[in-house]
C-alpha cells in the first residue's frame, strides 16, 4: 500500500494555496506555511487535518529551518506547491518604485528559488515541485510589469529545474492560473465594471473556481503527472490562447 503523500504548501493561508491545502487533506499529509502567525493559526483552527508554521519565504534562513522542521514532523517531503506571492504596484513600468519592485522579486522569485533550493536535496524521489506562476507570465498585463516579470521568471525557474533535476527523479511544473477568487484578485472580480472587462477576455465566459484549481494541483502533485516535467499549465478559461 502506498503511503499518503507529504506535501508542503507555501502561501497556504489564503486563496489558491489554502484551497489546495484543504483539498489535499483528503489524501495527503499537508504542511502549510504563511508569513503571519495570525493567518496560520486561523487556518489551522478552521480546517482539520492541516499542520503548519510561520515562514516568510523572503527569509532564506527561515525557509531552511522550516524544511528541516517539516521533514522531522512528517517524516519526509514528497512534493511541494510553491505558491507564496504578492501583487504588483498597479502602475506603468516607468512609474515603478524600484524598492518595492525589489521586494516583490524577493518574495515572488527569490522566495520560490529559496524554497526549491532547500527541497531539492531532500525531496523524496520520485517527487514533484509545482510552482504557482500566473497567466501574466504568458500574456503580460499593462501596469503590472513588476508582477509580470516576476512570474515569467518563476516559469523559467521551473523549466530550468526540470532540465537540471529531471534526471534525479524530480518533476518540476509551472502553473499559470487565470482569474480565480483570491485575496489578491477580490477587489477586481467584485467590481462590476472591472469584472465585466475581465470576463470579456475569457472565452469560457466565467472566472475559475477554487475547487477546480485545487483538483488540478492535486493531480499535478500525484505520480500520474510525473511525465509533465517542464510543462507550463495554464488554467485560464482560454485567456492566453
Amino acid at each position: 500500500m502506498s503511503h499518503r503523500l507529504r506535501i508542503l504548501i507555501t502561501g497556504g493561508t489564503s486563496g489558491i494555496g489554502r484551497a489546495v491545502a484543504v483539498h489535499l487533506t483528503q489524501t495527503c499529509d499537508v504542511w502549510i506555511v504563511g508569513s503571519h502567525e495570525g493567518s496560520v493559526r486561523e487556518t489551522l483552527d478552521a480546517f482539520s487535518g492541516l499542520s503548519g508554521s510561520v515562514c516568510d519565504v523572503a527569509d532564506a534562513a527561515a525557509v531552511a529551518r522550516t524544511v528541516v522542521k517539516v521533514i522531522k514532523e512528517l517524516g519526509g517531503i514528497d512534493g511541494a506547491f510553491i505558491n507564496a506571492g504578492i501583487d504588483g504596484q498597479g502602475v506603468k513600468a516607468r512609474d515603478l518604485d524600484l524598492g518595492q519592485f525589489a521586494h516583490l522579486l524577493q518574495v515572488n522569485l527569490v522566495g520560490a528559488l529559496s524554497v526549491a533550493r532547500e527541497l531539492l536535496p531532500v525531496l523524496t524521489k520520485p517527487g514533484t515541485l509545482v510552482f504557482n506562476a500566473s497567466m501574466n507570465a504568458i500574456r503580460p498585463e499593462a501596469q503590472f510589469a513588476d508582477y509580470n516579470a516576476s512570474k515569467a521568471a518563476v516559469v523559467s525557474l521551473a523549466k530550468t529545474i526540470a532540465l537540471e533535476e529531471g534526471p534525479t527523479g524530480i518533476t518540476s511544473i509551472a502553473l499559470c492560473p487565470g482569474y480565480f477568487p483570491t485575496r489578491m484578485t477580490e477587489a477586481y472580480l467584485r467590481d462590476p465594471v472591472i469584472a465585466t472587462e475581465l470576463l470579456a477576455k475569457v472565452p469560457l465566459g466565467r472566472f475559475g473556481e477554487l475547487s477546480e484549481i485545487a483538483s488540478m494541483v492535486d493531480f499535478l502533485l500525484s505520480p500520474a503527472a510525473r511525465y509533465l516535467n517542464g510543462s507550463v499549465i495554464s488554467p485560464d478559461g482560454g485567456v492566453t490562447i
